[in-house]
């Protein structure tokens, strides 16, 4: 799945067809899920987690979802004791091939199948694509930082696509560490490892290391740190 030809024709979409804008914020959520799922034909993902992406609440969320189902959008299977629902994001470069299928008949093929493929498929997800809250920075931030607004919710994916949520988290852990309540805080972070060019969580880590040190006056200037200097840099 291309994600820059999906949003495209997500939005050529909406000219001719009506989709109500909190089924639309859950649209953008489900792919950015799937995207971290490595565009996954199925994937699992808390309520709770959507919730938090959207800022929908428990009831609208599960309204949007069906919204979007009988739409052809997504198929999703919800599953008893307290697991999390399974979702299937409706590629429109599948629905270009088999233009003659309704939407309705989508939806029903996906699920249906072999009950043997469907186990193993739903096994694999949970093992591996199952997103659990700490590992969301946009969880994360609610938890740590503050209660997420749209527009720092954007922000944020922007950075995820550019640096990966493993440096985004990263930054909203320092930040808390200091005692940040902004997102400004974690946006300067961001920043600042930008403009030092750092690329992986390494990098980041040594940056921030040799930062600490230079403060500290533990090592000079010129001194290079090692990797087992017993710093906690918290991430």
């Amino acid at each position: 799945m291309n994600y820059i030809k999906e949003m495209n024709a997500f939005y050529d979409w909406l000219e001719i067809n009506e989709l109500s804008s909190s089924a639309i914020n859950l649209w953008y959520a489900l792919m950015h899920i799937n995207n971290k799922a490595g565009w996954a034909e199925t994937f699992t993902v808390a309520e709770s987690v959507l919730c938090v992406k959207t800022g929908l609440t428990d009831r609208t969320l599960r309204k949007v979802r069906n919204e979007l189902k009988q739409k052809g959008r997504i198929d999703f299977t919800s599953r008893k004791g307290g697991k999390t629902p399974i979702y299937k994001i409706i590629s429109f470069e599948c629905s270009e091939i088999k233009s003659g299928d309704s939407a309705e008949g989508r939806s029903k093929d996906s699920t249906e199948g072999g009950a043997g493929d469907r186990s193993t498929l739903i096994k694999r997800n949970e093992t591996k694509q199952n997103i659990e809250d700490e590992e969301d920075a946009l969880v994360f931030f609610d938890k740590n930082i503050a209660r997420i607004s749209e527009h720092v919710k954007g922000q944020l994916l922007s950075w995820i696509d550019d640096k990966g949520e493993e440096i985004v988290i990263a930054a909203i852990k320092l930040s808390a560490e200091n005692g940040a309540t902004t997102y400004a805080y974690v946006k300067k972070i961001l920043i600042e490892w930008h403009k030092e060019s750092l690329q992986g969580i390494n990098q980041v880590r040594h940056y921030e290391k040799r930062k600490h040190n230079k403060k500290s006056n533990i090592v000079s200037f010129k001194k290079k740190v090692s990797d087992d200097d017993g710093y906690d840099y918290g991430f």
